[in-house]
C-alpha cells in the first residue's frame, strides 16, 4: 500500500473517530455546532447556524456515532495493519461513498443544507474516487 493512500486512509479513520466521540459524548447539536463555527472562522462568511435538533434526531445520530467510528477504526486497521487488508479499501471507499449520496438525497429532496454540510458531501463524494485512484496500482503490484 502506497503511503499516499496510508496517509489518506488514517485521516479519514481519525475524522470519523473524533467526529463519532464528539457526536457520541457531546451530542449532535453542539458537533454540528461547532463545525458551522470553524467553517465560519475559516471562510469569513456568516451563514445562519442550523437550528435546534429535536431529540429523535439525537437519539439516532449518537446510535449512528458508534456505527461511524466503528468504521473509523476498521480504516484505522486498514491502513496500518497487515497488507492483506488493502483488500478492504474498495468497500470502505463505496461505503463513504454512499454517505455522499444520501446527503445528495437530502439535498434534492429538502434543499441545501448549512455549507460545512454540503462541503463534506463534496468530500464524500471525491475522496472514495482518490481512495481508489491510489488503491488501484497497488493492488497490481500485491
Amino acid at each position: 500500500m502506497s503511503g499516499a493512500l496510508r496517509i489518506c486512509l488514517s485521516i479519514l479513520g481519525l475524522a470519523a473517530v473524533g467526529i463519532a466521540l464528539s457526536i457520541w459524548v457531546l451530542g449532535a447539536a453542539t458537533t454540528a455546532g461547532t463545525a458551522e463555527a470553524m467553517f465560519r472562522l475559516l471562510t469569513h462568511r456568516s451563514d445562519p447556524a442550523s437550528g435546534a435538533w429535536p431529540p429523535t434526531m439525537d437519539s439516532e445520530l449518537r446510535f449512528y456515532a458508534a456505527l461511524w467510528g466503528a468504521y473509523g477504526v476498521v480504516v484505522l486497521r486498514t491502513a496500518w495493519g497487515p497488507a492483506a487488508g488493502a483488500a478492504r479499501v474498495p468497500w470502505l471507499a463505496a461505503v463513504f461513498f454512499a454517505g455522499g449520496v444520501g446527503r445528495v438525497l437530502s439535498f434534492l429532496a429538502f434543499g441545501p443544507p448549512h455549507p460545512v454540510f454540503t462541503l463534506l458531501m463534496a468530500i464524500e463524494l471525491v475522496l472514495p474516487v482518490m481512495l481508489m485512484a491510489l488503491w488501484w496500482p497497488s493492488r497490481r503490484r500485491a
